[in-house]
């Protein structure tokens, strides 16, 4: 045969156009090379691979795995290093023709640009799980010439047609026809494709380079040559290369051969060269000796078997004999000669959904997806050198009981109170989330940081090994060998950043990694970023910064044992610096303009509750200085409800009689202040501060009282937004409480304020009817 399409029978080259990941590719693939019994197999990737080739044909890799490549990041990116991706699942074609040269004895080469050299296409706003070094395959699922096949075959997309066309083919032994059938197909993708589209995302460029090596190589090599490439690509291979390949920079970066996971190879979760639900074409491809027959029933029987060990809501052997039978008949009448994926996926949604399907996805729509999508990781061998941070990760979430086998994403609650291992498992969580895998997602538990639910025993997380999860830790392996250390990089590097990112000289920001730190377990070590985080703390200009600061260093001390804080020192020396650093700020409030003057009282309140936590925990600071600082602020001339605020600590720490606050607060009331807010300012002032001098001192309810018997009823209308903002700090029952107290005071029974509304039972029924009728919705569009 001398196809043009395929072979230049002069230089004894085949250009074989492919599908990236495709398994009927694969199939005609593997017949194609023992047709043809190459000299030497060429295959589209990155040429700075080439060293490890033989990891990715070792017997002890198994598929899915991938080449990670790390390579310096240019400006403006968020880390120093970008990561980007070469997939191999067990029918790419990559894989599948690597392997085959080994078993031949014959070489192999890469034939793209080095990995290093593509940072236009790669640095796009691509997620880290969607930079495929492959290339993107979007122009499979869009465009005029695909949706106009679409329409034209009755199929929904771009990924429906090539199922249609060639994935139906994988028994077929014809070889060169299914070949040539791809090639005519990409070639008609890219008449589509304008060439300033592929000068921009480095298309020519990579056909040049490709172009180049081939030719380099069939000067070298006597016998025929076979060249896997993206179909996309294949046309441009046939012309003569005048250039010279590009080399790989010494130094510009490092390559892995690593673990990675069926999810990552989904189209459907932002991979660009990948196949949707990936784990469907795998279980093809293992059916591919049968010519698919049995597929169908394999996974629809697969998927139940699925339901059955996870949900536990099971259809009928009925349902699914149902299911079965209608996905061979939807694959007879569209022509195919086994189901393929809609095929399946639509008899289940017609056999096993029995309810109205919402207009999201079912929960047992969205469980399909998963399965199909598969959850298996790859091994490599142990010659792969895996960095050092990787090897001590992954042995320490072994060791603490973790899964690391797969990409399933588990659940784990941990009793860090009584269980020291359980205590070292949620240090360990926090450590991975620290320094950015997407290891762990903390769901339930307490929480030292805000004071909450501290009295549950069991922390609660959400937890998946991806290959994600190395490789950042990869990333991070330039800068670590341990995990102490790659915490400690990371906090370094954040606070650094923090100026960058408009939060310099901002206390709380810079407590709040110390508190992650402290969570991770980096305890006594996170000694070491104490002096960058108290810099932060002791430039911070703003006061309610420094008070949410100061109340969160109070809050990890109480936490300290379990949070594994042995030497509470350096955590002290940090407490006493936000404590003096609050102290130097406190006067600057008589400073505050009108607009300010509420959120520095807010900021009082919140700073009366850290003193309190300072006095029950025994932290080591000096309450006196307090007292200075507020008479020093109190000597200015300050807003009525700051003043009152004031006034409501003197009166807490005894430094001024009941009386003095009364006397005041009857002068402010029947002030003749203009603006009605004004009136009632220093009674919200005391109220926020202290609001349980409502029942210990009772002119504030006389004078509450006074204002609002001697207002008339546009006075009292004037004034009542104002009391209401006064009186807001108060909870329901302070607020019953009051109500009670002013109505005994009017001559009204307590119980004259409460109403009892009968409801009559139909209607009580009728209410339940709706709530569970409501309920089951919500749970339906997965929002319960």
């Amino acid at each position: 045969m001398n196809d043009p399409v395929v072979l230049d029978s002069e230089r004894q080259l085949w250009v074989v156009p492919v599908r990236h990941h495709s398994p009927a590719c694969a199939a005609h693939l593997e017949r194609l090379i023992d047709a043809v019994r190459p000299a030497a197999i060429l295959v589209e990737g990155p040429c700075d691979f080439d060293p490890l080739i033989d990891l990715v044909c070792d017997p002890r890799t198994r598929a899915p795995v991938a080449i990670v490549s790390l390579r310096e990041a240019g400006e403006g990116q968020a880390t120093r290093r970008a990561a980007s991706y070469f997939p191999f699942c067990a029918h790419s074609l990559e894989l599948i023709a690597l392997q085959a040269a080994q078993a031949r004895g014959i070489p192999a080469r890469f034939i793209d640009l080095p990995s290093t050299a593509r940072e236009m296409e790669l640095d796009d706003a691509a997620p880290r799980e969607g930079r495929s070094l492959l290339g993107s395959e979007r122009l499979f699922g869009v465009g005029d010439y695909v949706t106009a096949l679409a329409r034209e075959l009755g199929c929904r997309d771009g990924n429906e047609v090539w199922d249609q066309l060639f994935e139906t083919q994988i028994a077929d032994d014809d070889w060169r026809r299914f070949f040539t059938d791809v090639a005519r197909y990409c070639a008609c993708i890219r008449a589509a494709t304008s060439d300033e589209e592929m000068a921009h995302d480095g298309t020519l460029a990579r056909e040049a380079q490709m172009r180049a090596i081939l030719h380099e190589v069939r000067a070298a090599t006597e016998g025929p040559i076979v060249a896997v490439v993206g179909g996309f690509h294949a046309e441009a291979l046939w012309e003569e290369s005048a250039s010279k390949p590009v080399a790989a920079k010494a130094g510009a970066g490092r390559s892995y051969l690593i673990r990675y996971g069926m999810r990552q190879l989904d189209a459907l979760r932002g991979y660009g060269a990948g196949l949707p639900l990936p784990g469907f074409y795998d279980r093809l491809w293992q059916l591919r000796a049968a010519g698919g027959a049995g597929l169908g029933m394999e996974l629809i029987t697969g998927f139940a078997d699925h339901l059955r060990r996870g949900r536990g809501d099971v259809p009928s052997f009925p349902v699914i004999a149902n299911a079965i039978e209608q996905a061979e008949r939807l694959a007879a009448l569209r022509g195919r000669p086994y189901p393929m994926r809609d095929d399946v996926i639509d008899a289940v949604r017609s056999s096993f959904v029995k309810d109205e399907i919402p207009a999201g996805q079912s929960p047992l729509l969205a469980e399909l997806g998963a399965w199909l999508t598969g959850t298996a990781i790859g091994e490599v061998p142990p010659s792969a050198g895996s960095p050092p941070l990787v090897e001590a990760a992954r042995s320490r979430a072994k060791a603490l009981g973790f899964s690391i086998s797969d990409g399933e994403r588990r659940s784990r609650e941990l009793d860090i109170y009584r269980k020291p291992r359980h205590r070292a498992a949620s240090r360990f969580c926090h450590a991975m989330a620290l320094i950015g895998t997407s290891f762990a997602q903390r769901t339930g538990g307490p929480d030292f940081r805000n004071d909450v639910s501290l009295d549950r025993l069991h922390e609660i997380w959400a937890v998946c090994w991806s290959p994600l999860v190395e490789s950042r830790l990869i990333e991070l392996s330039e800068a670590a060998d341990t995990l102490g250390e790659a915490m400690a990089f990371v906090l370094a590097h954040r606070i650094a950043e923090l100026a960058e990112q408009g939060k310099g000289r901002n206390a709380l920001a810079a407590i709040d990694l110390f508190a992650a730190a402290c969570r991770a377990g980096l305890g006594d070590e996170a000694g070491a970023i104490l002096s960058l985080i108290e810099e932060q703390v002791i430039e911070d200009p703003e006061a309610g910064s420094v008070v949410a600061a100061f109340t969160d260093l109070l809050l990890l001390r109480r936490g300290r044992e379990t949070l594994g804080i042995d030497e509470t020192g350096p955590l002290d020396h940090l407490v006493g610096a936000t404590w003096r650093r609050l102290l130097v700020l406190l006067p600057e409030l008589a400073d505050a303009g009108a607009d300010q003057v509420d959120a520095a009282v807010r900021m009082l309140s919140s700073l009366r509750g850290a003193i309190e936590l300072a006095r029950s925990s025994q932290a080591p600071i000096d309450l006196t200085l307090f007292d200075e600082a507020l008479d020093r602020l109190a000597a200015g001339t300050l807003p009525p409800m700051l003043a009152g605020a004031i006034m409501a600590f003197a009166l807490l720490d005894g430094r001024i009689a009941v009386s003095e606050l009364e006397n005041r607060l009857k002068g402010e009331l029947a002030s003749g202040y203009v603006d009605p807010a004004e009136r009632l300012a220093f009674l919200g002032g005391v109220i926020a501060i202290a609001r349980e001098l409502i029942w210990t001192v009772p002119a504030i309810v006389d004078a509450i009282d006074a204002i609002v018997g001697d207002a008339d009823e546009e006075e009292f209308v004037t004034l009542l937004p104002y009391l209401r903002l006064a009186l807001m700090p108060l909870d329901p029952r302070e607020v019953d409480r009051l109500a009670e107290e002013v109505a005994v005071r009017l001559g009204v029974g307590a119980g004259a304020l409460s109403v009892t509304v009968g409801i009559p039972e139909s209607e009580m029924t009728e209410n339940l009817r709706l709530d569970r009728e409501l309920a089951d919705l919500m749970a339906r569009d997965c929002a319960a």
